[in-house]
């Protein structure tokens, strides 16, 4: 019984045992040989003990065929004839049902929660155009009209990218080998199931949205729905609508990637037609999706409305699905010559895409455009960096060199992302064929297939090379009245096309990323005499990466990364069950070294330099990660930092003589050459790789670098190169229990400077603490005094005669500004006095810290430090201070309160002129902040968000003073301000949207006096429209953070314009442009998920329409960003590339 039911709960204590299902455990094991028939890996080991004589009677394209391919070419074939023997076939190839493949079933909730948004296949609804009623949905069973065998098939080729060929390999040998009179048509089988798969994945890779009660979608699910069976493949909820709400979107794209991938290789087979089919061969299909991509370019060219900008972004999904499947499905001479697309058809299809979506022709910007993309790697030129001595006349020569290019126009083409890459890289391989020597593009394991020939004899059959023999295929997305495709017919016909049918592409995040060449490109032959004094002093390995790796090489090698790193990924289903493992993934990613021809020959010769190329790809994704503590999650697995290092970090333990090697180098080189051009939030998200790399592999790096990172550190200029080392070292410390002291005791070299300019510089002296404060301390912490007496002393007079005077008799002839640091002198004290632990810790473990150093650094070398540890600074091991003073801030908030009003009232009293209560009051809640901000050590980032947002809920200071703190209001230079401000303003932006939001639910069941209740109506108010009630939620949201992001851009762009800078840019002022870009984006994702998300109705138009009628939109923002005056050159374009990404995302 295939058909287990649903799964009860685990008892580990039982010892009963239960019988397992023959027929399952066969089913099973089948799963398993199926996903590991073309595995590289696997085959590569069988073909090291092959040799050559695989077949003596073998074709002349077989033994031009690599050995790997040989072997999975003998394993399809040994699957193939176990799976259309006489016993099996009726096991294995049966299909259809006995009654009818067509039922009417009863619907029901829990499989419509189970709906398979993940990826594998069991039902597809069938839409004859009318609605149904939930009751009665007419369904077509997909996987039982195409049979278990095809299901898995299909499933594995959408699944496992780099098996693809061998997938198109066993559809050919089973539809040949199949018995004809009771299992014919297999191919067709597997097609048709295909392209059910793709119309579904095409809609959901769109984000296509049918209004309620037209058609199949009436529900609002997929139109797949999935078995029992299946329910352990299926990631979790989690995962599917992970990351910015958009988990399905990326999964969907993948599988249409890897669909159309397989069709192509089926069209090279000769089972799929090429171009004779009309607008149903392969050709077809794509010159359908190519028009459909058009038809949606043009629809949204110009435009700021959101509908028409989802249009756009749908395009670039739709030209990136037609670009990454040509180079697959050009013929070639191994692969029959005749059969697939011709090059002048290819070309064709390219010239589309370049003219009306992709190219530069087109209205396209990428959001990685160096300094004006929203999600930029690289500055639109260098940081201003401060130099060492003796570097100077060598940049001012690399600066000439740069201005002559410029002039002579010796700059390449921008290709900023992996979407311009792919078009490059097409356009390339149309062109010249032998442009890259990326195997999996010709590849052909269907070629060892063979078979009877017919011949009259009774004696030993002759062999010969399988051929499919039946009418080519064609290929129909829509499927007549079964409608399995939504999406592409509404763009085909998008101008008379109705309202039912709506594209809400969101984002094209997971689809496009950035690009980033570590390395150098590989050499033209115009500069031999310098390529060999350079050779001299490379690795051979990087050597010869860069110079027989092409750019069309390195693309696909990135390329097949990405998709391996995508579908291999782990995960967690909803029933419980894990699968995959950072280790298979690393192992995974290493298989692809088989998949290149030789640099001079057919051979396997070339994985040599490989390495680089994947570390290349690896740190390029870990560059643009979502940056920890932005309050967003990743948008994809790709974009997820811990999952990127651990793989890099299994790999390191797959291929030690290797891969560390070229981690070295490539941190190196982009330590020369990349730092002063990476934005903030690239070089930090480098530095926190680089120290959870270094703490798994215990601190493992050349000493030399170290010594030569140093002296960037201790400039008292920031500098790029000096800040990427603070924040590594700074990261490295907060992975420890033991902080800075684990850094300078096991990373850190002998005497190094570094522990000096990165952790002792910031230990602060105890001899500032008066016996006034050090009274109050142990009043809040040793004797656990009544808050209430606390309270009273802080405001009394007393207080105000033994320690008040003194503070307030510095300075007096300052400008009496409600800011300065003396009107707050009550709040400050008990803001110390309250924060104390937090400023004990940091003294002891600066102090650790600093012992460790100069043991390290003594002539005796002895790292044993247990004895070290200062026994009397009374530390309890189990003390969890952020957990402490959670409790000490809403127990002693009365007292923090009380200090701020007797602090205002002083000041009121005092000054001349009418004071505005509000900002008085803002001003006595940045004091805290400010305090706070002095006390918490600089690496540990997490300690100050986790006590700001532990402020902001017991509302001891308000989301628009954290912004203001954040923003430094009462300076007026940049170079105050940190350069992770937008984190902490994010912060308080999602503060400020979850507040407002918990008021208008509060409101909602408020019965008056406060007093809320849940009433039983019977449904009595089911007709309410809960329409008006989302738009009241968005509302109430919107007027909650906007005030804060209209702040937060005003002053940044107050302060950017501060600095001034003719030709480099100044370090701070890319802070704080990157700081408004990450920002915005932070904000319209938190609106969209608190606010948008709970809602089925309402959209990102609806968002959008919110913000017009505040003067919050795209346009009025990037206006006010304009509107800012500035003398420096640099400054200028830093404001129009602000403005520009403002309005892009808004």
């Amino acid at each position: 019984n295939n058909n287990r039911g649903p799964r009860q709960p685990a008892n580990r204590f039982t010892t009963e045992t239960k019988s397992v299902d023959p027929q399952y455990a066969m089913m099973k094991q089948l799963t398993a040989m199926v996903a590991k028939m073309g595995d590289l890996g696997g085959a590569a080991e069988v073909a090291a003990t092959m040799g050559d004589d695989v077949n003596n009677n073998s074709e002349a394209a077989v033994v031009m065929m690599r050995p790997v391919v040989k072997a999975i070419g003998m394993n399809v074939s040994d699957l193939v004839e176990v799976l259309c023997g006489p016993q099996n076939a009726q096991l294995f190839l049966k299909f259809g049902d006995d009654e009818s493949a067509t039922t009417t079933t009863a619907n029901n909730d829990d499989n419509n929660e189970e709906a398979n948004e993940g990826g594998d296949i069991a039902a597809m609804n069938l839409n004859d155009g009318e609605a149904k009623e939930e009751n009665d949905v007419k369904v077509i069973n997909a996987t039982k009209q195409a049979g278990t065998l095809s299901t898995l098939l299909v499933s594995c080729a959408y699944g496992l990218p780099l098996q693809t060929p061998s997938y198109a390999a066993l559809t050919l040998g089973v539809d040949v080998k199949a018995p004809k009179e009771t299992h014919a048509g297999f191919a067709g089988r597997c097609v048709d199931l295909a392209m059910r798969c793709l119309g579904r994945d095409l809609d959901m890779a769109l984000e296509c949205r049918v209004a309620s009660g037209v058609g199949a979608h009436a529900k609002g699910d997929d139109g797949i729905t999935i078995g029992e069976n299946d329910k352990d493949n299926v990631r979790c909820l989690a995962e599917r609508t992970g990351g910015c709400g958009n988990g399905n979107q990326i999964d969907a794209y993948y599988r249409a990637k890897f669909l159309l991938r397989y069709l192509a290789y089926l069209t090279k087979i000769g089972i799929v037609a090429a171009e004779d089919g009309g607008d149903q061969s392969f050709l077809g299909l794509l010159q359908m999706l190519a028009q459909a991509a058009t038809n949606a370019a043009h629809a949204s060219a110009n435009s700021n409305d959101e509908k028409k900008r989802a249009l756009g972004r749908a395009s670039r999904v739709l030209a990136s699905l037609i670009l990454s499947v040509l180079p697959y499905a050009m013929n070639n001479a191994n692969a029959g010559g005749e059969k697939g697309l011709s090059s002048d058809t290819i070309s064709d299809l390219v010239d589309v895409i370049e003219s009306n979506v992709v190219g530069q022709t087109s209205n396209y910007s990428s959001d990685y455009d160096p300094g004006s993309g929203p999600l930029s790697i690289l500055l639109k030129g260098e940081l201003d960096d401060a130099h060492l001595a003796g570097e100077m006349e060598e940049e001012e020569e690399d600066e000439e060199e740069e201005e002559e290019e410029e002039e002579n126009g010796d700059q390449p083409a921008p290709c900023a992302d992996t979407l311009q890459d792919l078009l490059r890289t097409v356009r390339k391989l149309v062109s010249s064929s032998s442009s890259t020597r990326f195997a999996l593009l010709g590849d052909s394991p269907w070629l060892a297939l063979t078979m009877d020939a017919q011949s009259s004899s009774m004696e030993e059959q002759e062999k010969v090379p399988m051929e499919y023999s039946g009418e080519q295929l064609v290929l129909d997305l829509v499927g007549g009245e079964e409608d399995r495709c939504k999406s592409v017919p509404y763009l085909l016909s998008i101008d008379n096309a109705d309202d039912s049918v709506e594209i809400i592409c969101r984002s094209l995040d997971g689809v496009v990323f950035g690009r980033l060449a570590i390395f150098d490109a590989p050499s033209d032959g115009g500069d031999d005499e310098e390529d060999e004094e350079d050779a001299e002093e490379t690795n051979p390995n990087l050597e010869s990466y860069t110079k027989s790796y092409s750019l069309g090489d390195r693309f696909f090698l990135a390329d097949a990364i990405r998709d391996v790193l995508m579908c291999h990924r782990p995960m967690v289903s909803d029933a419980g069950a894990d699968r995959n493992n950072a280790k298979e993934v690393a192992e995974q990613v290493w298989s692809i070294s088989h998949l290149f021809l030789g640099a001079d020959s057919g051979d396997d010769s070339s994985s040599k330099g490989i390495e680089f190329g994947i570390i290349e790809t690896l740190i390029s994704l870990i560059v643009q990660c979502t940056p920890q503590g932005s309050g967003m999650p990743s948008s994809s697995p790709l974009n997820e930092h811990v999952y990127l290092s651990r793989v890099l970090l299994e790999l390191t333990k797959l291929k030690p003589s290797l891969i560390p090697q070229a981690i070295v180098l490539a941190v190196s080189g982009m330590f020369e050459d990349f730092m002063p051009s990476l934005t903030t939030t690239a070089r930090d998200n480098l530095g926190h790789w680089l120290s959870f790399h270094l703490t798994n592999t215990d601190y493992q790096w050349p000493k030399s670098y170290w010594e030569h990172w140093a002296p960037y550190a201790a400039i008292d200029q920031r500098n790029s190169r000096g800040d990427f080392v603070a924040v590594a070292l700074w990261s490295m410390a907060t992975l420890s229990p033991e902080g800075p002291e684990t850094v300078a005791r096991e990373c850190l070299p002998a005497g190094t400077s570094l522990v000096q300019s990165v952790f002792l510089n910031h230990k602060r002296s105890n001899v500032d603490v008066s016996s006034t404060e050090t009274d109050l301390i142990n009043r809040i912490w040793d004797t656990s005094e009544d808050p209430d007496s606390i309270r009273q002393h802080i405001i009394s007079d007393e207080l105000l005669e033994s320690y008040g005077s003194t503070i307030r008799s510095i300075d007096d002839n300052v400008d009496n500004s409600m800011s300065q640091p003396k009107v707050w002198w009550r709040t400050r004290l008990a803001t110390r006095a309250l924060f104390h632990p937090v400023s004990r810790e940091n003294t002891r473990m600066i102090s650790l810290a600093e012992k460790a150093w100069k043991k390290k650094a003594s002539a005796d070398g002895d790292n044993d430090m247990e004895d070290e540890h200062p026994a009397e600074d009374g530390r309890d091991e189990t003390e969890d201070i952020l957990a402490d003073l959670s409790d000490a801030i809403a127990r002693f908030k009365p007292v923090l309160l009380a200090a701020v009003a007797r602090d205002a009232d002083a000041y009121d009293s005092e000054a001349t002129g009418k004071v505005d209560d509000d900002k008085l009051l803002m001003a006595g809640e940045v004091s805290i902040l400010s305090e706070i901000g002095s006390l918490v050590s600089a690496w540990d980032s997490t300690a100050i968000f986790s006590l700001i947002e532990c402020l902001m809920k017991n509302q001891i200071v308000s989301s628009l003073a954290v912004a203001t703190w954040a923003l430094c209001d009462n300076a007026d230079e940049s170079t105050n301000v940190s350069p992770q401000w937008w984190k902490v303003v994010s912060l308080a932006v999602n503060k400020a949207i979850t507040d407002a939001l918990s008021k208008v639910e509060s409101s909602s069941t408020d019965l008056g006096g406060g007093i809320g209740m849940i009433i039983d109506d019977g449904g009595a108010n089911d007709g309410v429209d809960s329409t008006e009630a989302d738009v009241n939620r968005l509302d109430e949201a919107l007027k909650a953070a906007v005030p804060i992001l209209k702040y937060s851009l005003e002053r940044a762009c107050h302060l950017l314009s501060t600095t001034n800078s003719p030709k480099k840019i100044p370090i701070a002022a890319a802070d704080l442009a990157e700081g408004m870009k990450r920002l915005s984006r932070a904000a319209l994702f938190q609106l969209s998920s608190l606010a948008l998300s709970p809602s089925p109705t309402l959209t990102l138009s609806n968002l959008q329409r919110g913000l017009m009628n505040i003067d919050a939109d795209g346009e009025k923002l990037a206006s006010a960003c304009q509107a800012v005056e500035c003398d420096g050159e640099q400054e200028k374009k830093l404001l129009q590339h602000v403005a520009f990404s403002v309005e892009k995302l808004f």
